[in-house]
């Protein structure tokens, strides 16, 4: 008999994962501080360039066209100098994620240290599904535009904005694969890929509305802080403007990242059928 694909309930989501912060904020914010904040704050010391666009020397009659080369120049300038910054920025953030949703397993209750173990452990495969998935990408997408667009330019247009929607499509299918990883502790990547896709089926669109409402939530917060922030450290000099703004970026994509993990947590506990109940607090 056909199991019935569960509804997600996103106001449920939304509270079971305020419980989740709620129970374990101790542990949670440990992990996010040490893998998220502190990598990313230090990148923003070390290589500001790849977190702020510098000034590009351009004639007064620069066309638009020249502007978006000049900064997309200095972008790839300041990536290809600070790239090994960013690679072990991504892989403690993998590493950090995967072990925050490890101390969110039902009924396991690991400790921080056998939860970091189960981050470093199941880096490899989150890092490999987002391989896999780039190569699909790169099948779905950029092959079919790049041959449509060498005989019908206009035509590879309409292609790419149709093949971009299901690209999306694919991603929000594909949400749930660091929890999968996590909390279910499966290591291989295409299995990791299968269970996201079936745990999601007939919730992509729920799930899509839900995080992009969460997103431009939290971005206003956080552009409205920000510039708050920018303006009292602009007063105080150029060093304590460079500083201080790395310091509340790296907080803010902290604090992001937190809210992000337990709301995967909290939708994978609802389709999964293991949302009956909140997580206890870790000790």
């Amino acid at each position: 008999m056909t199991r019935t694909a569960r509804k997600l309930d996103m106001g449920k989501a939304w509270n079971d994962a305020m419980a989740l912060l709620s129970a374990n904020f101790g542990v949670i914010a440990t992990v996010v501080g040490l893998f998220y904040f502190l990598p990313q704050f230090a990148v923003a010391i070390l290589a500001p360039g790849t977190m702020e666009q510098g000034e590009v020397d351009l004639p007064d009659d620069a066309t638009p066209e020249m502007v978006i080369e000049a900064m997309s120049a200095a972008f790839q300038e300041a990536y290809t100098e600070n790239w090994p910054f960013l690679l072990l920025t991504v892989l403690l953030g993998y590493v950090g994620a995967l072990a925050v949703l490890a101390l969110l397993r039902r009924g396991g209750n690991p400790t921080v240290g056998e939860a970091l173990r189960a981050g470093a452990i199941g880096t490899p495969s989150y890092f490999a599904t987002q391989i896999l998935f780039a190569i699909g990408a790169g099948l779905v997408f950029g092959l079919p535009v790049a041959l449509v667009a060498a005989v019908a330019p206009i035509g590879a247009a309409f292609l790419a904005l149709l093949l971009l929607v299901v690209l999306v499509y694919a991603a929000f299918k594909l949400i749930l694969v660091p929890a999968v990883i996590g909390i279910e502790s499966e290591l291989n990547p295409f299995a990791v890929i299968a269970r996201s896709w079936r745990l999601t089926k007939g919730n992509t669109l729920r799930i899509f509305v839900f995080l992009v409402l969460l997103f431009i939530v939290i971005t206003l917060i956080t552009v409205i802080v920000t510039l708050v922030f920018t303006l009292v450290f602009s007063a105080m000099g150029d060093e304590v403007e460079r500083i201080g703004n790395g310091f509340v970026g790296a907080l803010a994509n902290a604090a992001t990242g937190a809210i992000f993990l337990t709301v995967l947590a909290a939708i994978h506990r609802q389709l999964s059928g293991d949302g009956e109940r909140v997580a206890e607090t870790f000790e």
